[in-house]
């Protein structure tokens, strides 16, 4: 005759009870939900970044190009501002509807804003201005202020870089 052997008692440790498992789903879900604000933060941080760089690049492109311009060229008549820092000028410099190279001058005529489209990121406005101190200091010398800001979606700003330089003349034909 065989006989069945007997099944052995479960203590209190043998394994996990239902409840067990849910408190660990919880846990769990908690943790992942963290993990999961985190990227979404560092995504947004990583966006905010890559509008700064944008901004202060085309700022930086803007005030190089301004320097390369002759002296005489780029000054202003004496104790005067040319350009604007919140208004288009001129007027009909508008953000171009084909994607052509910006630039300070156009066709000779100075120009103080310029858009460019930047892959990734959007349009981005720049604007400056260009200070002329000739009457009052013995040696003529130019302010010059360049605005960049990434144009949100909704016509909203976000970003800005603002840059600022002082030039002087000091060769041959100063004024």
């Amino acid at each position: 005759m065989t006989t069945i052997p007997a099944r052995p008692v479960r203590g209190s440790e043998a394994g996990f009870t239902l409840i067990e498992a849910l408190i660990a789903i919880v846990v769990l879900s908690f943790g992942l939900i963290a993990v999961t604000n985190l990227f979404v933060v560092a995504a947004s941080s990583n966006q905010i970044g890559n509008y700064n760089t944008a901004t202060a690049t085309e700022a930086t492109e803007v005030m190089e190009r301004l320097k390369r311009i002759p002296f005489n060229a780029l000054a202003p008549a004496a104790n005067t501002t040319a350009g604007d820092l919140a208004n288009d000028l001129p007027a009909a410099n508008l953000p171009p509807a084909s994607p052509a190279e910006p630039d300070v001058v156009i066709g000779g005529v100075p120009q103080f804003n310029m858009y460019r489209d930047v892959a990734g990121i959007g349009r981005v406005r720049t604007r400056w201005t260009v200070q002329s101190f000739t009457d009052v200091l013995t040696t003529p010398v130019l302010l010059i202020t360049v605005r960049s800001q990434v144009i949100g979606p909704f016509g909203g700003q976000m970003s800005q870089a603002q840059f600022s330089t002082f030039r002087t003349c000091t060769g041959n034909g100063c004024p």
